[in-house]
């Protein structure tokens, strides 16, 4: 008997996952956010770009030839990338040119010269890169003159082009506009992000009051708030393909943990994630492929700690916030990477990140309320057939198993670099 309540979670969350990686293997990067970002320095006659976007971005680019991804990467920019004076074109000096990056990432520079430029002069940036071959992309764009005063510009499909003068930027460059410019940044960061809304949504589902609610909003505001100011600041620099890989790994682990405390089977479930995880390990050593071994070892540890603890719904509950807490280091790590792209205005760093902080936790509210009140409205149906549903939990267990799923196609698909 315990055997057939081992195996029935177990297979539910096996089903869901096959089905979701039907559904998504057509288009291994479909889920993420396709993103990139520039700095911009404006020096009286010089105009100076530093583009930066993930490697696997560039393969949108590709056409019939065979050409290295960082030669695409420049040609492109070459020809999709202008400034304007004054209405008048600046011209571009020599080709883009491949700067260092981190692993997995690819980095360049660019160089207009704009002639002679007053602080009445109006700039004017058009960028249309990779918005022909993903139109949900966005660009972060952090403009600054003379490396002091400073604004951040979003660019999406809809808005390739900004303007501004020295002038007005000046004047933008306020405590206020800082604070609420990093405010909307941090809105549109949580709001894009599916797998961190997927996080919240899962950590949710088992809740059956407000204060649990208080208190798992805190766990994870505390945690990503940490490492989000460290990574920020340069004291930690963190492997940004291994943090997007165990982001995706925290959404399947807390939506398996739903179901196996409903069950009372977490403790075969922690022993078949390990088993999972010591076989990438070897993979990683053997062949040096995929998700690095130490981290594989890391959440070996923690899923063989943690996961046997929850018995139940009660103790799974019980142990939210600390769940919340530890997997919100880590998802601050993946809300830093905006940042640390586009750089912060070394004049009003900590309003910046303040406002960036507040940005989140704003989105991160309204989503959760949202949830909230329509799990409310769900569970006051009583009467009627969805309401017998939510009663029997069916509802908990196929809301878990497809975020199980969507978060191990993450882990996986990501631990291997192809989304």
């Amino acid at each position: 008997m315990s055997l057939l309540r081992t195996i029935k979670p177990i297979k539910a969350l096996a089903t869901s996952t096959i089905l979701l990686l039907m559904l998504l293997s057509p288009d291994s990067s479909a889920h993420n956010r396709s993103q990139s970002f520039s700095t911009w320095t404006f020096n009286e006659q010089q105009v100076s770009m530093v583009f930066t976007v993930k490697a696997r971005e560039v393969t949108r680019l590709m056409a019939a030839e065979i050409l290295p991804a960082e030669t695409i990467l420049l040609n492109h920019l070459q020809n999709n990338v202008r400034v304007r004076a004054n209405t008048l074109p600046c011209s571009v000096q020599g080709k883009a040119k491949r700067l260092p990056a981190a692993t997995g990432y690819l980095r360049a520079g660019l160089n207009f010269n704009c002639g002679p430029s007053t602080a009445n002069t109006n700039h004017d940036i058009q960028l249309d890169s990779f918005f022909v071959v993903a139109p949900s992309h966005v660009h972060y764009a952090r403009i600054a003159i003379d490396q002091q005063a400073s604004i951040e510009y979003l660019f999406t499909d809809a808005v390739r082009n900004h303007q501004f003068d020295q002038q007005q930027l000046a004047s933008t460059n306020s405590l206020y506009r800082t604070i609420s410019q990093y405010i909307a940044l941090g809105m549109e960061h949580i709001f894009g992000g599916i797998d961190h809304i997927a996080f919240l949504l899962a950590l949710l589902l088992l809740l059956r009051g407000l204060r649990d609610v208080l208190w798992i909003v805190t766990g994870f505001t505390v945690g990503h708030s940490i490492t989000l100011s460290l990574a920020v600041m340069g004291v930690v620099t963190p492997d940004t393909a291994a943090v997007e890989a165990i982001i995706g790994f925290t959404i399947a682990l807390v939506a398996a943990e739903n179901i196996g405390a409903k069950t009372s089977v977490n403790r075969q479930i922690a022993i078949l994630v390990s088993a999972g995880l010591f076989v990438m390990a070897l993979a990683s050593v053997i062949w040096s492929f995929g998700l690095n071994a130490l981290s594989c070892a890391g959440l070996i540890i923690f899923t063989l700690a943690y996961l046997p603890q929850s018995k139940d719904q009660s103790s799974a509950i019980a142990l939210r916030p600390l769940l919340s807490l530890a997997f919100g280091l880590i998802h601050g790590f993946g809300f830093a990477q905006v940042l640390t792209e586009i750089g912060l205005p070394s004049d009003q760093l900590w309003p910046a990140l303040l406002g960036f902080n507040i940005g989140v936790e704003v989105g991160q509210l309204i989503i959760v309320a949202l949830a909230w009140l329509t799990g409310y409205w769900l569970h006051s149906r009583r009467t009627d057939r969805v309401g017998k549903v939510i009663q029997t939990g069916v509802l908990l267990d196929i809301a878990s198993a497809l975020l199980c799923g969507l978060g191990l196609y993450w882990f996986i698909a990501r631990s291997y670099g192809v989304a």
